[in-house]
């Protein structure tokens, strides 16, 4: 048993992860399935959780979203009037039981971001970003990081197809680009003042020289 911000957090079983305390903020606890990973991966998960509900005091109800970083998960009822936690599914058509996809994501953003000592800045779902033609199609790509509002990634994403128009560039949600394009999800903690340019699939990391 673990205890984080006085909440007991039990590994039942080897089979799920579950919280004791937190039905005094929701009136009802969370659990999370062990699937693919260690037992440590999927507590960083319900201490993310639990950092969101003890500091923001949310109500919570079923079938209510909730971003882990760079992915997306989701609050689901079960028969013991437990939240089991539940996330998107690689394309966003639909949700599955545990975090395995949330938890690899973040640890390849992580790895990306550590391999060029750079420290990660996690995008996340509700943010936006800035597009060109070419960008879903599966086109190659160079990725441009600005210091942004905090409601926009600060990502600039360009292909081939920009004809140099800044009005032909569209401004999406982050979700939108981490469905169509899951080559460059793990690319996409690189902070401010970062580039990536891929060519032919290969992809290269670069300090933006235009800071």
């Amino acid at each position: 048993m673990i205890k984080y911000k006085g909440i007991e957090i039990h590994i039942v079983d080897s089979l799920y992860l579950e919280t004791k305390g937190l039905d005094s903020y929701i009136s009802k606890e969370i659990r999370v399935a062990i699937v693919n990973n260690q037992p440590e991966n999927y507590i960083d998960v319900i201490k993310y959780i639990i950092d969101y509900i003890v500091d923001s005091k949310p109500t919570i109800s079923e079938n209510q979203n909730i971003g882990y970083y760079s992915w997306l998960l989701q609050f689901r009822l079960d028969e013991d009037n437990c939240y089991d936690i539940y996330e998107a599914n690689s394309d966003g058509s639909s949700f599955n039981k545990g975090c395995d996809t949330a938890i690899s994501v973040v640890r390849q953003q992580g790895e990306i971001c550590w391999q060029q000592n750079l420290i990660p800045l996690f995008p996340n779902f509700s943010q936006s970003v800035v597009i060109s033609d070419g960008v879903y199609e599966g086109k190659d790509i160079e990725g441009i990081r600005y210091d942004s509002p905090q409601d926009e990634s600060g990502w600039y994403l360009i292909t081939d197809d920009y004809n140099d128009d800044i009005k032909s560039l569209k401004m999406v949600h982050f979700y939108h680009v981490a469905f169509a394009r899951p080559d460059i999800l793990k690319y996409l903690a690189i902070p401010f003042g970062y580039r990536f340019i891929m060519k032919e699939g290969n992809i290269g990391i670069y300090k933006d020289e235009e800071e």
